[in-house]
């Protein structure tokens, strides 16, 4: 970026007059879209049951370390 580049865009230095904006592809795959989703959504639960189990632990170590 030059002065001139610059001067050009009226002494703007906003990043938007000078880099440019990738377009968004849609692939219109509703299919794959959807098994992502599942995928996330059965990840999640798994967290979500690991989560529970370990709050499990902590409060049972919590309860003999304090008495």
């Amino acid at each position: 970026m030059t002065r001139a580049d610059i001067a050009a865009n009226d002494w703007s230095l906003t990043p938007g007059r000078y880099v440019g904006v990738a377009v968004a592809q849609d692939d219109g795959d509703e299919d794959t879209f959807a098994e992502q989703l599942r995928e996330i959504h059965e990840e999640l639960a798994e967290l979500n049951e690991k989560a529970v189990a370990l709050a499990g632990r902590i409060a049972g170590n919590l309860e003999g370390l304090l008495g």
